[in-house]
Formats: structure tokens, C-alpha cells, sequence
């Protein structure tokens, strides 16, 4: 006969289990920009919408290097997206597509020497919240 101390231990011991590996499964979701997350052909049409909306305003120097690294280390794409989108272009904010948004922050990820992948930047927020900015 199986007591009732002993069916607690093995609910817990489940619960346990079940928790261990949900947090794996969230684990292996994050990625980080050195994870090859975006494409070159994205990248190429994040340049093409940066130069006809972006650069009468921001040379890519405000972009890349430790400008990059210092403003957006530690947080997601997602955030990046997210400011702007809702900044940008300043003469009228939010203005373009998501997509094109998205392709902007690939070239971003781009002109910071970051490894190009076969796939494209995701464009739902959920996809774009996984991926970290650690630029090591």
C-alpha cells in the first residue's frame, strides 16, 4: 500500500521534472546576435531601407561598433524593434512595415560584423524576444 507522504514525494518529484525540462526547452529558444540570426539577402534589403529612410538622418556609425554594443548589450532584438518602431523615421514615426523594421535591424546586426545564417530575422515580437544582444 502506497502512503499519502510517498504520493506527495512523487507529484513533487514530477512537478520537479516537468520544470527542469521546460526551463531546457526555453533555454535552447534563446539565441544570441552572434547566432548567424538573420540573411544577407535580409541584410541587403535592410541597406537598400536604410539609405532611403534612415540616412539623411544617421550615418552607420551611430550603429555599429561600441555606439551598438554600449546602447543595446543585454537586451533583445525585440527592444531594438520596438524603440524604433516607435522613434522612426523621426518625421514620421512607425511609418514603415514591420518587415521592413526587421531588415533594418538585420543590416544593423550586418555592419556590426555579425555572422550572416541561412534564415531571416523572425518579424513577431515572440521570435524577436529570443534573441539576446550579447555582442561577444
Amino acid at each position: 500500500m502506497i502512503t499519502s507522504t510517498f504520493r506527495v514525494w512523487c507529484v513533487a518529484l514530477s512537478l520537479c521534472l516537468v520544470a527542469a525540462v521546460m526551463t531546457s526547452a526555453a533555454a535552447e529558444d534563446k539565441k544570441t546576435i552572434a547566432d548567424k540570426v538573420y540573411s544577407t539577402a535580409q541584410a541587403d534589403r535592410g541597406e537598400a531601407r536604410f539609405k532611403a529612410s534612415c540616412s539623411s538622418c544617421h550615418s552607420t556609425n551611430s550603429f555599429s561598433g561600441g555606439a551598438f554594443a554600449e546602447k543595446w548589450s543585454g537586451q533583445t532584438l525585440s527592444e531594438v524593434f520596438d524603440f524604433i518602431s516607435n522613434a522612426m523615421p523621426e518625421n514620421d514615426p512607425g511609418s514603415l512595415k514591420r518587415e521592413d523594421y526587421v531588415n533594418v535591424i538585420a543590416y544593423m546586426l550586418k555592419i556590426n560584423n555579425l555572422p550572416a545564417g541561412d534564415a531571416d530575422l523572425p518579424t513577431e515580437s515572440a521570435g524577436l524576444k529570443s534573441i539576446q544582444i550579447d555582442p561577444k
